[in-house]
């Protein structure tokens, strides 16, 4: 699809097309010719009546990366041409039934015959990539027929409605975009047990370790411990490495006594419990949100 494609590249290439197929002795001329001027020759009037955004073709397609300028390639959207043709004679209409003009193979049914022809056998404009074409009936944009040909001297004309829809490139010039060059990855050792799993068991040492029974028990139940993050030491998935928070509220005379356990668990990086053969070293203890009442 060309960058700059536009409206007038569209017109180039239907004329294009045209012209292979309609008589050379036929113009082609992209307006409305004066109803009340005679017409030199016999034309074919190729008017663009609408113009409006095919939304039903849009696309979800990636854009393009220029690597040399850095850039991406500029969107686009689709926009769809409804054109008018008709066929216009270089005389006036036939007075009897006689005249050449009154017979089935009349020049209007002929010269038509022959825009037909370029029509259908050209359902992709060759210099227009990304195009699509129809014969399509008149749209309601005309304001129904009768009014349209009112409005050019009440005089019918063989006609067809041709519609293209063009790929018309956005103006975005100036959006750079920086290409990624190399990608990295790591890989960090997770250990195969749960957090929860070792501040369970952690809570459990602690319970032991403050003294245990029941007033222990009591005394934990409303200390918070959060192991983070859980990873494995050395490489080794038996030995597992965690930071430990310390959050909550515990009876006064059991704060000291835990502020020295989670000291000692810092201090030496001792493993302070083993649940099923892992063994937990912590390597860090915040307990600044831990409170005695």
């Amino acid at each position: 699809m060309s960058n700059y494609q536009t409206l007038t590249d569209v017109n180039n290439a239907m004329n294009k097309m045209l012209r292979a197929y309609v008589n050379e002795a036929v113009a082609i001329r992209f307006d409305l010719p004066d109803v009340d001027a005679a017409q030199s020759d016999a034309a074919i009037s190729v008017f663009l009546y609408d113009i409006h955004e095919d939304l039903q073709l849009r696309t979800a397609e990636s854009r393009g990366f220029n690597a040399g300028a850095g850039r991406l390639s500029p969107g686009w959207v689709n926009v769809k041409c409804n054109y008018l043709i008709t066929y216009w004679e270089s005389t006036g209409p036939a007075t009897d039934a006689g005249n050449p003009d009154s017979q089935p193979d009349n020049q209007a049914t002929q010269v038509m015959s022959q825009v037909l022809a370029a029509l259908i056998n050209n359902r992709q404009l060759a210099d227009i990539p990304g195009a699509y074409t129809q014969v399509m009936p008149p749209k309601e944009n005309l304001n129904s027929l009768g009014n349209f040909w009112q409005s050019l001297g009440n005089r019918p004309r063989l006609s067809l409605n041709y519609c293209v829809t063009v790929p018309i490139s956005l103006s975005d010039k100036g959006e750079e975009v920086t290409p990624v060059k190399s990608l990295s990855t790591t890989v960090e050792q997770k250990a195969s047990v749960s957090p929860q799993v070792i501040t369970d068991a952690l809570r459990e040492r602690l319970m032991v370790a403050i003294g245990g029974g029941t007033d222990a028990r009591l005394a934990v139940t409303h200390v918070n411990l959060d192991a983070l993050p859980v990873v494995a030491s050395n490489g080794s998935a038996a030995e597992i490495r965690a930071a430990l928070r310390v959050s909550g509220i515990t009876r006064a005379e059991y704060l000291a006594p835990m502020n020295a356990v989670f000291e000692e668990w810092a201090k030496d990086e001792a493993a302070a419990v083993t649940p099923d053969g892992y063994r937990i070293y912590i390597t860090a203890v915040d307990n600044t949100d831990l409170t005695g009442i």
